[in-house]
């Protein structure tokens, strides 16, 4: 959710920062060696072979139990929206764009002005906004219990026969990006995208309502061992040690907050920016997804912006990561019934820009401005507590930070 809200009252946020320093210098040995013309080897042109550990440590997600907009396909999405410039429809509206050719859109204002309007009045919640057909599958195994799950009054979780609780299936395909940064540092992006996000209350106003919706869970490995966990939580978020987080078997288990999907690493309320809890999400251990069991699956260069479908799923396409503008309407104008600002929030804002922009060739773990602290927690907040709040400055349209800094491709000095 898209939220500037009142930052004059916002509480003091986290201003101690802690970087991860690189260790001992290794080979690159995710690279594939592609010879150039000249006989010499083409290192920007990433390996499209997945290691087998990131797979091994993928998350696991606990949606919502009272999730009204689940999980959706981004080629389903791209089936219900018409790219506009601006307020203009861009061709005719009966042309659809997908996922092999969205990047023609760049052609006008190269993509940055370019919106993905919903063609149906988001208002009236068509089928598709909701995508309820994508909450992850019941297993037919037998059930059992997280511990401590049962005094927070959650349902039982799915377990193989061995009691090894696991994630269901969902029909939105999640996207991963696998990102080798050398060093023997291997960043796991893995995106979630739902084509609504329900803003949250303040004062029984809702604001911060939009069309698309990004997140994504970041695991860093150093030599094959996870060592990291990022959460995405609007434009912020935070950032743990991997011994840190909640996890089922080897893998990190995360929350996605009713309505917005930011990301957290525990159930509970979830303050932010405004003082007393004004602002905040909420997250439970709802529906487990298991976002490896569907996922389109890439390894991308971010200096010289190579992106690959992997050996995993090689059919996947890569033409839709290039598009360079927002995957949702433009923000409503005032003369629109369905908008309305109050202290210079409004009911529905701009949609988000897509994975490309997340700060793939982050050198810090976290997202943000390269020169923002980066706090890497080694424990996890208590349940209810305002250990997350957050204080920071205007992000911009679609959850995306202004200016130069959105622009990929390239690593700058100092991230």
């Amino acid at each position: 959710m898209h939220v500037t809200l009142l930052l004059h009252l916002a509480l003091a946020g986290l201003s101690c920062s802690a970087s991860l320093a690189p260790k001992e210098a290794t080979a690159d040995p995710h690279n594939v060696e592609i010879l150039k013309l000249d006989g010499s080897v083409d290192a920007s042109v990433p390996s499209d072979i997945i290691p087998d550990y990131v797979l091994e440590y993928a998350p696991l997600v606990h949606l919502f139990s009272g999730e009204k907009f689940w999980p959706c396909d981004i080629a389903e999405h791209l089936e219900h929206v018409t790219p506009y410039l601006n307020y203009t429809p861009i061709g005719a509206k009966s042309r659809n764009f997908n996922l092999t050719d969205l990047d023609e859109l760049n052609e006008y204002s190269n993509g940055r002005f370019v919106y993905l309007k919903s063609d149906d009045n988001v208002e009236e919640r068509p089928d598709w906004l909701g995508g309820e057909r994508n909450i992850p599958e019941e297993s037919e195994e037998s059930s059992g219990n997280i511990p401590g799950s049962a005094d927070r009054g959650q349902r039982p979780l799915a377990t193989d026969n061995g009691g090894q609780v696991h994630g269901g299936r969902s029909d939105a395909p999640a996207v991963l990006v696998v990102i080798d940064k050398g060093d023997g540092i291997v960043d796991a992006f893995w995106f979630f995208f739902y084509s609504y996000n329900l803003g949250n209350l303040v004062f029984n106003i809702r604001f911060g309502n939009h069309i698309g919706d990004w997140e994504h869970t970041l695991i860093r490995f150093h030599r094959g061992k996870p060592e990291y966990v990022f959460v995405s939580e609007h434009y912020f978020g935070q950032a743990y040690t991997y011994e840190a987080v909640e996890k089922i078997g080897k893998r990190p288990v995360v929350y996605s907050a009713v309505g917005t999907h930011a990301m957290y690493a525990t159930p509970g309320r979830h303050p932010y920016v405004l003082p007393l809890g004004l602002l905040h999400d909420q997250t439970d251990r709802g529906p487990l997804w298991d976002p490896a069991l569907n996922t389109h699956t890439y390894t991308y260069n971010p200096t010289s912006d190579v992106l690959r479908a992997s050996t995993l799923t090689p059919s996947s396409p890569t033409e839709w990561f290039y598009f360079n503008g927002h995957w949702g309407d433009k923000f409503y104008p005032l003369d629109d019934s369905r908008q309305y600002e109050f202290v210079g929030e409004y009911h529905y804002v701009t949609g988000p820009l897509g994975p490309r922009f997340k700060h793939l060739g982050r050198r810090k773990l976290c997202q943000g401005r390269y020169t923002d602290p980066c706090v890497i927690k080694e424990y996890l907040p208590r349940e209810n507590s305002l250990d997350e709040v957050w204080e920071g400055e205007e992000a911009g349209e679609g959850e995306d930070w202004k200016g130069d800094e959105r622009d990929p491709p390239g690593l700058r000095e100092g991230e």
